[in-house]
This record gives C-alpha cells, sequence and structure tokens, in this order.
C-alpha cells in the first residue's frame, strides 16, 4: 500500500452499483485496504437513517459524512452537526412547491416532504425510507421543528436555479448549496461542504491531505476532491466533475472504485 491513509468515496453513483447496491468486489477491495491498516469512510448527501444498513455491511467505525457536510458522525454518535431554519426559506420553498417542484427536509427524526409527489416516492424507494407529508399551508414554518440538516429540490434545474436567483438577494444568511444529482438542489447551512468536513474528518483521523484519496461523481463532491491527496471521478461522473479530477477511470459506480484502489493503493505484485 502507498502512502494513502484515508479514502473517502460518495456513495450514490460512486460506491453503489447502479441498483444502489455494494458488490462484492467493492466489499473485498475495501475489507483489503484496512487489512492493510487503511482507514475507509463515505461523504454522502443522504441522512442517517438511511446509511445504516451501509454502515453495518461495511463496519465504519471511523466517522462519515452526511446531509453533503452538515453532519460529521459515526454508527453511536454525532460529533458536529450545522442546521439551518426554514423560516427565512419559507417564501422560496412555497413558491417551489406551487411550481410543481418536489421539497424535502431532512433532520436526525426523518424526512418530511411537502407533497408526496412521484420524485419523492423514487427517493423513498432508493433509499428505504418513508417521508411524512406536511400541509405547505400549516404553521411549520417557526419554532424548533424547523430546523433541520438541509433541504432537498427537485426537479428542473434552470427552473430551480432561476428561482433560487429570485430570493438569493433576500436572505439574511448567506446559504451553502450544491447539486448532488442532475435533478436534486441541496440548500445547506453556511459555509457547509463535503469539503469543509473532510477537513475535519483529516483533522479527526490525524492524516494530511496527500495521505488522503476522494472519490466521486457529482458536482457536490468537487470540493472534497480539491482538499485531496488524489481526487478520483468515476466513469459516470459529471463532466465538470472530471474537469477537476486527479484521475477519471475507465469504469462506472463501484466498479470504478475498485479501479481507483487498484491503481493508487494496493501495491502491484
Amino acid at each position: 500500500m502507498n502512502e494513502i491513509r484515508l479514502i473517502v468515496s460518495d456513495l450514490d453513483g460512486t460506491l453503489l452499483s447502479e441498483d444502489h447496491q455494494l458488490s462484492d468486489a467493492v466489499k473485498r477491495s475495501i475489507r483489503r485496504f484496512r487489512e492493510a491498516g487503511g482507514w475507509f469512510t463515505f461523504a454522502t448527501g443522504r441522512f442517517g437513517p438511511s446509511t445504516r444498513s451501509i454502515v453495518e455491511e461495511l463496519d465504519i467505525e471511523i466517522p462519515f459524512i452526511l446531509c453533503n457536510g452538515s453532519v460529521l458522525a459515526d454508527r453511536h454518535k454525532i460529533w458536529e452537526m450545522a442546521t439551518l431554519s426554514l423560516e427565512e426559506l419559507a417564501p422560496l420553498l412555497k413558491e417551489a412547491d406551487q411550481n410543481g417542484l418536489t421539497v424535502m427536509f431532512f433532520n436526525e427524526k426523518g424526512i418530511r416532504t411537502m407533497r408526496h409527489t412521484e420524485e419523492v416516492r423514487k427517493f423513498e424507494l432508493k433509499e428505504s425510507v418513508q417521508c411524512e407529508c406536511i400541509d405547505p399551508q400549516s404553521g411549520i414554518w417557526g419554532g424548533d421543528d424547523t430546523v433541520v440538516q438541509k433541504v432537498l429540490l427537485i426537479g428542473d434545474m434552470n427552473e430551480i436555479h432561476a428561482l433560487w436567483r429570485k430570493y438569493q438577494g433576500t436572505f439574511r444568511l448567506t446559504y451553502a448549496t450544491a447539486q448532488s444529482e442532475n435533478d436534486f438542489f441541496e440548500i445547506l447551512p453556511p459555509n457547509q461542504s463535503k469539503g469543509t468536513a473532510l477537513q475535519k474528518l483529516m483533522k479527526v483521523m490525524q492524516v494530511t491531505p496527500d495521505q488522503v484519496m476522494s472519490i466521486g461523481n457529482q458536482l457536490n463532491d468537487v470540493d472534497m476532491l480539491e482538499r485531496s491527496g488524489i481526487g478520483v471521478a468515476v466513469a459516470n461522473s459529471h463532466p465538470d466533475l472530471k474537469q477537476k479530477a486527479t484521475y477519471v477511470c475507465q469504469e462506472g459506480y463501484g466498479d470504478g472504485v475498485v479501479e481507483a484502489m487498484n491503481k493508487f493503493v494496493f501495491i502491484k505484485e
């Protein structure tokens, strides 16, 4: 094994297969890396409950990154968590819902949505979760119950960007945003990202950037790749992420992760 001590991988579209499973090849490579003394973890847009089966299947004991950087946690506790209030975002979110966009709110208790759309049903199936549907006209826009880890808008990205530009100048806070899928736009607490969370993780694990390899496939992975010694884009990555990567895999999804580990981590025999 070379000097890479920590590997951090995105989940959906990267470590997981197209049907959101862990392949045997992926599990074998991770096990081999850990047996040689390395640390393996993930950075994802998912929230805690929807990653539990993956944590258990890979037996991950070190911290992992959730909600695109808003949460740093392990299987036992939350290390750090940033939150935002829905109150200031209410006009944007109500208009998004009225325009037919899917609006979802995430916290440790679960996921709420303003309308049970087809996109919500697909999301529930993909992540094996159930979302609570709430009345957008109810009093959900103030108080402790509106504090969330992130907001997700699903729909046409041009329409979402136009709506975001319309309201962005009215906000008191400067929210972080991330595109995690072709039609996923995430609103995060200020100054949060996978990259900033990776810096916290590196401090916890006492590793330097040159000892880290990160792997992803979407635009929300850009600053994570940029802050790692080796930043890898799997073959099915967004073109703009490929431009930022140290290495672009010939293989996609989990096969790309295995390819990157074979190239940069394991000693050729």
